[in-house]
Order: C-alpha cells, then sequence, then structure tokens
C-alpha cells in the first residue's frame, strides 16, 4: 500500500527523512519530542521514515536539526555499515515550505563539515511502508546485535532515551 505525502493532516504535520537504515532513522526520531508516529519504509528506493509529528510541540525545523545530527549526511550510498543507494541522505519534502526550511538547514549543516554534504532534498512520490517486521524495530528486538552495536550507541550520542 502506498500513501501519497500530503504537509498536513488535522493536528498533524508530516515529514520524510531518508538518513541510512530506517531501522536507526526511526528509533531515533520515535523518542522526538512532539513526534505522534514514525513508520518505516521506502520512497524513491531509498529506506525512509515517515514522521507525523504536531507543530504545537515541535517544529519541522527542530526535526531538521535532529536529521543533521543523527547520521553522517556526507556519506554518499551508505551509513556506517549499510552501504547501496537505498541508505543514501535525503529529504523529501511535501510543500514548497518544507522545501526552503530543508534548504536552508543544509547550508547551515554546512558549516560543521569539511566534507561537502551528500544529502538530496527532493519533492516527495508516494511512500510505500516497509513489511511489519521493519516497524519498531528497536523496539522489539532490544537485544538485536544491529540495535546493541549500531542504533544504542547513536541514541547516547544524541542524548536520547530508549523507551
Amino acid at each position: 500500500m502506498a500513501f501519497c505525502p500530503q504537509a498536513h493532516s488535522g493536528q498533524t504535520n508530516v515529514a520524510y527523512f531518508a538518513g541510512g537504515c530506517f531501522w536507526c532513522t526511526e528509533a531515533v526520531f520515535q523518542r522526538a519530542p512532539g513526534v505522534t508516529s514514525v513508520v518505516s519504509g521506502y520512497m524513491q528506493r531509498a529506506e525512509t521514515i515517515q514522521i507525523t509529528f504536531d507543530p504545537s510541540k515541535t517544529s519541522y525545523d527542530k526535526l531538521l536539526n535532529l536529521f543533521w545530527r543523527a547520521h553522517d549526511p556526507t556519506e554518499v550510498d551508505s551509513q556506517g555499515p549499510d552501504t547501496g543507494k537505498q541508505y543514501r541522505s535525503a529529504i523529501f519534502y511535501v510543500d514548497e515550505q518544507q522545501r526552503a526550511a530543508a534548504e536552508k538547514s543544509k547550508g547551515q549543516a554546512q558549516k560543521s563539515y569539511s566534507k561537502a554534504i551528500a544529502t538530496e532534498i527532493t519533492r516527495a512520490a508516494s511512500f510505500r511502508p516497509a513489511p511489519e517486521n521493519h516497524q519498531n524495530f528497536c523496539r522489539k528486538n532490544p537485544n538485536n546485535p544491529y540495535v546493541r552495536q549500531i542504533i544504542e550507541p547513536k541514541l547516547q550520542k544524541l542524548g536520547l532515551k530508549k523507551p
């Protein structure tokens, strides 16, 4: 089942980020204040997360800030041990406001890196949720080696608590 991206749905907004393996990005954003849901899936052949958030509790800019800190945006088609185009860094915007915010934040983030940021910023297309065994992976599999060796250190580095 694919979903067409929309910016607003009642009292919530949606954002789409690809930052390597969706297990990692899902775990990070599930712990972000104001985020009401995170779904792992695929957009434009990249492992992507769909974030639903309450704009009265957080902002798209705050989510972008966390996105830049949660992965290495200078890596091309990979993140850590995961390699391939499906692990690329991308921001999929749903409207012109998100596009402008993403471009501005990319410019600000670039000041923190000596290498060029490889993150692509492109219009969102249809989002396809991943199978159920990929949803809430960190919470369902706390003893999985990938969770313990890759995800948990990332959460610690970002100061995010385990559920």
